[in-house]
């Protein structure tokens, strides 16, 4: 075992303790819409409430709150990474820059400004390339200034994610459309995620099982979504990535059943996601149900592997967690959604 572990673990066994628990987030749940930052204040959030207020008002400055506040938690996880285990560490955490590269990329194509972009970045003022050093906070500011995605993709060509996007560039400018570029760049995470991954204490099995089956979510959500839409899989092929547990010749046969049929085909048992949608048919249900089912499994099975890159996994997983509880709290009460509908489309804390 490296030895480092050790003190890695006993650093994030005592941040810990900053997790909201699930009392708070009910209460949370009660609060009106003007009530929700106060009581987000009086714990350690009250940093990024205090450091952001002069720069965002609401509803921009929840969602700046939030994501500023994960990524201070994703910062302090850095700095417990075993050397070994950092290339790991720095793949996973590309999932940051690349869904603030998406971010950017959208606003281009629907003609946002700088101020519609800036709050949904997952920056705040924390670089977000903590591991790998690639991109921060200034990059990003300096890509949603930017008039086109043209500009956007020769800027990140000095970085790993422009040469990924160039193949699509044309396509892009042509059809005022980044859906390729996106794909592109989930199709470009998970096969370095996967090919950063080594043995280190012998323990990790579980950390590759838990980005096999993070690929498994993706592609069947693409599934559902296709039924959904009426799509057949020429329409959808480009949409699944590689190296999961579901093959694509089974992806393609899923396609062929009605969304009923497909409750056998789930990599987790989500019945209940099912009901919900024959009753009330909104897509959310089977994304949040399949999300709450992976966390459930490896928050548990990662828990059980102190001292290990798991521990370390596992404290990024309850950062994303709580991220999550707290912008499905915000936009059921923003957007008035009904109790009902926020309740069953919730991600709570596992």
């Amino acid at each position: 075992m490296d030895a480092t572990y050790v003190g890695s673990y006993g650093r994030l066994q005592v941040l810990k303790g900053d997790f909201l628990s699930d009392q708070f987030m009910r209460q949370l749940a009660d609060k009106e819409i003007g009530e929700f930052l106060n009581l987000l204040s009086t714990t350690n959030y009250r940093q990024e409430v205090d450091e952001l207020s002069n720069t965002y008002q609401l509803p921009d400055l929840a969602e700046a709150v939030i994501n500023a506040h994960m990524m201070r938690n994703i910062r302090k996880a850095s700095f417990a990474i075993p050397p070994l285990a950092r290339n790991f560490a720095a793949a996973y955490s590309a999932r940051w820059d690349i869904e603030n590269i998406k971010v950017i990329l959208s606003s281009k194509v629907l003609g946002y400004s700088v101020s519609q972009t800036e709050s949904f970045l997952i920056v705040g003022n924390v670089p977000v390339g903590t591991f790998s050093g690639s991109l921060d906070k200034n990059d990003f500011i300096n890509m949603i200034e930017m008039k086109d995605i043209e500009s956007v993709v020769n800027y990140l060509v000095r970085y790993r994610y422009g040469t990924v996007l160039l193949e699509y560039l044309e396509e892009g400018k042509r059809d005022n459309d980044v859906t390729s570029m996106i794909l592109a760049l989930d199709a470009y995470y998970y096969k370095n995620l996967i090919g950063s991954f080594r043995f280190y204490n012998g323990d990790e099995g579980q950390i590759l099982e838990f980005v096999m089956d993070s690929i498994d979510l993706k592609n069947v959500m693409s599934v559902i979504k296709a039924i959904a839409f009426g799509m057949d899989y020429e329409e959808i092929k480009g949409h699944f990535v590689a190296g999961g547990g579901i093959g694509e010749q089974k992806l393609s046969e899923m396609l062929k059943k009605d969304l009923d049929a497909l409750r056998q085909d789930m990599p987790f048992k989500i019945d209940e996601a099912f009901e919900l949608y024959n009753k009330d048919p909104l897509i959310t249900y089977f994304e949040t149900a399949l999300q709450k089912a992976l966390y459930s499994k490896y928050v548990k099975a990662f828990s059980s592997i102190p001292l290990s890159l798991e521990s370390i996994i596992l404290f990024m997983l309850r950062s994303e967690i709580e991220r999550d509880v707290l912008r499905a709290l915000w936009y059921s009460k923003y957007y008035r959604i009904s109790p009902d509908r926020a309740k069953n489309a919730m991600l709570m804390l596992v």
